[in-house]
């Protein structure tokens, strides 16, 4: 094959395969009964249902689909909240032996067509009437839509169109009787294609994963696997507020399934409110919700007024930094200093019953792991990826480690490629992508290795760490990807702009290094020199509007937020000295600009096209809760 430096290899225990994601709910239903297993925060409060009704809900949705005219394969698009709706869509598709299609509610509305039509979906969910009336006029004349299902609508509602669009709650009606439900799942198989989640390419394609029963069940299953201290049944309560569009936060979900865990839903808006009222022994999480909680705390400490104080804490944050995973927090003075600047009240943030925090999506830096730590939060990070079905490798108890992303779990075999790529093999491997032979053949090798695009190593005792990326693509703190190549060529695509560089990685949002064309901006005459030019706000109003034109297509959250001018010696040595400058500017350039009078300095107008609603996101009142 090639030269492998370093190679590690779990094998495949038996009863981690062969299962397909309902008859994980169906044994926990028959083993572990909760009666108050899924959680979905109302305004009137929790609204809670038992695994047996959840079930059941599925199973009768299941039936409707199929009488519907819905048949084994089909593609069933889910544009919905990660709530209780959600899961019930969900196992109600897979019970069906139907194919869902997640679509983040995030994107822009010409990606969420993109991938209807992609994935040649024969139906749609819906949230709500209000989501259904957004996306109505650009979505129903895909070419293989005959349904649109709306998940929640008022008791007196009727359609307008009752050949093409129903309420979830009319088709589970239509369902003719609970005898077919075992005929349903004698016909289901491990290796039944479960889902397609789509990802972006390097150059801004979109990529439907192909994964399957197997896949899931046996990577969620694995990944339970190597938590000693998870409790079977009710016991174990979990807060979820990850997308579910996103395969990590999905198995996780399979996994509490089978656990017979209690789960509530909530939002990143409600997530630190929740976690005081609901006090989960789990939770899952993105670096950004940690490292706001760290940046709070220091925030607090800047407006210390007192001397001493602040370099006590500056004594606290420097043992803090130095604890070492699974050491002993026994320590007198760092307790003293933790108790002393309020880092042991982190815990009581959490509510107090912590067990597992979960860290994925994106990396979060060693220093923060070791300070949650001395502060009575252990977070355990691990690595993923779509196209592994979630989860390769976790920290786990008595085995965690800062810096890494844990050992491999169960299943899953790593290769270091010689030029430093890992390389992923197993149960747990996509398909490949969706009708694109080209790009799963790039995806995986012959031999059947996963080519991630992200560089790491293995340490000598099994411990995978990450440490750097091939691929033309980048995580931002919410767990999210980057594509920057399509909006760096809308930025080159200007006049003025010379070269451009979107940056971002492990960052809240994407900035851009842009190379201004000096030569078109003299013409302007603005002023005398080229320090003086590139300083003056008719050239930093320029750049904005610039940035702004280039952002149409990009989702709100992968939007340029800042950018800086730079010149072309910057993209070479000092690249990441300009990173840096970027970020720790206090205002962006618009900021500055607005400082002066444009029209007063009589400042030139570029033509700029507007962007088209197909091309923005969403409403934010169906993107935030």
């Amino acid at each position: 094959m090639f030269g492998v430096k370093e190679l590690t290899q779990r094998d495949h225990p038996a009863s981690l395969l062969g299962r397909t994601l309902p008859s994980l709910l169906e044994e926990a239903c028959a083993l572990r009964p909760n009666a108050t297993a899924l959680n979905q925060w109302t305004e009137a409060g929790w609204r809670s249902l038992s695994n047996q009704e959840f079930r059941t809900k599925a199973e009768i949705l299941a039936l409707g689909f199929l009488n519907l005219g819905l048949v084994h394969g089909d593609r069933v698009a889910l544009l919905m909240p990660s709530d209780v709706n959600f899961a019930i869509s969900d196992m109600g598709c897979l019970v069906a032996g139907l194919v869902d299609v997640p679509i983040d509610l995030t994107q822009t509305l010409e990606t969420i067509v993109l991938v209807i039509e992609q994935s040649g979906s024969k139906a749609l969910i819906v949230a709500n009437l209000d989501l259904l009336e957004q996306v109505l006029p650009y979505v129903e004349h895909a070419s293989d839509l005959k349904y649109i299902l709306i998940a929640d609508v008022p008791e007196d509602w009727r359609s307008s169109n009752p050949q093409l669009i129903y309420s979830i709650e009319q088709v589970s009606q239509i369902a003719d009787s609970d005898s077919q439900v075992q005929e349903l799942y004698q016909k289901l198989s491990p290796q039944d294609l479960a889902t397609l989640v789509y990802v972006p390419g390097e150059d801004g394609q979109w990529l439907g994963a192909m994964l399957t029963h197997e896949n899931l069940s046996g990577n969620a299953l694995a990944a339970f696997a190597s938590l000693s201290r998870l409790h079977w049944g009710a016991e174990d309560i979990v807060l979820s507020f990850l997308p579910l569009t996103h395969v990590f936060a999905r198995c996780l979900l399979y996994g509490h399934f089978y656990y017979g865990h209690t789960i509530y839903f909530s939002s990143a808006n409600r997530v630190f409110k929740h976690l005081k009222e609901v006090q989960p022994t789990i939770l899952a999480t993105v670096p950004l919700l940690l490292e706001r909680l760290y940046s709070k705390t220091m925030d607090q400490a800047e407006r210390l007024t007192s001397r001493r104080e602040r370099i006590a804490l500056a004594v606290t944050l420097w043992f803090a930094k130095r604890h070492k995973l699974g050491h002993s927090r026994t320590d007198a003075l760092l307790q003293k200093f933790v108790t002393r600047f309020g880092l042991s009240q982190w815990r009581s943030l959490f509510g107090n019953r912590l067990k597992y925090v979960l860290c994925g999506g994106a990396a979060l830096k060693p220093e923060l792991v070791a300070v949650f730590a001395a502060a009575g939060l252990d977070i355990y990070q691990g690595y993923g990826l779509t196209q592994a079905s979630a989860i390769v490798s976790c920290n786990r108890d008595r085995a965690n480690r800062a810096g890494t992303v844990g050992k491999l779990i169960e299943g899953v075999e790593v290769a270091i490629a010689p030029d430093q790529e890992i390389l992923v093999r197993g149960a747990y491997v996509m398909r490949g992508y969706y009708q694109n032979a080209e790009g799963t053949e790039a995806a995986i090798d012959e031999q059947g290795w996963l080519h991630t695009g992200d560089l790491g190593a293995l340490t000598a005792d099994g411990f995978l760490q990450v440490t750097g990326q091939k691929k033309a693509l980048f995580k931002l703190a919410s767990g999210k990807y980057i594509a920057p190549r399509p909006i760096q060529a809308r930025l080159k695509a200007s006049p003025l702009v010379k070269d451009a560089i979107v940056v971002g990685a492990g960052q809240k949002g994407c900035g851009a290094l842009i190379v201004p064309n000096l030569e078109a901006l003299r013409n302007l005459r603005l002023a005398d020199d080229d320090v003086t030019l590139l300083k003056h706000p008719c050239v930093q109003s320029l750049y904005q509007l610039i940035v702004d034109e280039a952002n149409c297509h990009q989702p709100y959250w992968a939007a340029v937020k800042r950018f800086r001018l730079t010149d072309e010696a910057a993209f070479g040595t000092n690249l990441t000295k300009e990173i840096h400058l970027l970020y720790s500017e206090s205002k962006t350039p618009l900021q500055d600009a607005s400082d002066f009078d444009l029209q007063e300095l009589e400042c030139p107008v570029l033509p700029v096209e507007a962007c088209p609603t197909f091309a923005q996101s969403l409403h934010p009142r169906f993107t935030t809760s």
